[in-house]
C-alpha cells in the first residue's frame, strides 16, 4: 500500500510505493486509464483523450462517486518516458481549481519506486480534502500491474 504525507505548508500531497515491475509498465498504464484501474469500483470512465507530449492536452470524463458526472483535464508540462510525467490537473468536483501532478518512476534493484506529488493546494484547503484518495488509487494501479486486478474484481467502496 502506498504511504502518503502532506507538506507542512499544506501545499502538496505526496504518495509513494515500491513495485517489482519496471517503470515503463507503470508509465504505459497511467497513460491508458480506461485499460487499467485508476478509477475505483462505482466509478467509470466514458472518455479519455491524451496527446502525450509537452504542451499536449489530456481529458477524462465519466461518472460515479458522490459527484455524479465528472471531468478532469489538463496539459502535459513535462514528459520524459518512462521516468517522469508532470501535468496540470483541473477537476470538476474540485471547483475547477488548477493544480499540478508529478509522477516520478525510479528504477532500483528492488524494482520501481513510484512517487506522486499533487501540489498547488495551499490556496485551496477545501480542494485538498478531495485529493486524499491518491494512496488508494495508487494501490489500485499497483494491484492491476502486479496481480492483474481489474475494476470489476474490486469490492465496491463502502459508504
Amino acid at each position: 500500500m502506498a504511504s502518503m504525507s502532506i507538506t507542512p505548508d499544506r501545499d502538496a500531497i505526496s504518495a509513494r510505493f515500491i513495485s517489482r515491475h519496471l517503470p515503463s509498465r507503470y508509465f504505459k498504464h497511467w497513460l491508458n486509464p480506461d485499460k487499467c484501474c485508476i478509477v475505483g469500483a462505482g466509478w467509470r470512465l466514458s472518455l479519455h483523450e491524451s496527446d502525450v507530449r509537452t504542451g499536449g492536452k489530456w481529458r477524462s470524463a465519466g461518472e460515479g462517486g458522490d459527484s455524479g458526472k465528472f471531468t478532469v483535464a489538463g496539459e502535459y508540462l513535462e514528459v520524459d518516458s518512462p521516468r517522469l510525467l508532470v501535468y496540470s490537473w483541473v477537476a470538476s468536483w474540485a471547483g475547477n481549481v488548477r493544480t499540478t501532478v508529478r509522477w516520478e518512476l525510479e528504477a532500483s534493484s528492488k524494482g520501481t519506486l513510484v512517487r506522486l506529488r499533487h501540489s498547488g493546494l495551499a490556496a485551496h484547503p477545501e480542494v485538498a480534502q478531495s485529493y486524499r484518495g491518491w494512496p488508494r488509487m495508487l494501490g489500485w494501479l499497483q494491484a492491476f500491474i502486479e496481480k492483474g486486478e481489474t475494476i470489476e474484481m474490486r469490492k465496491p467502496l463502502s459508504a
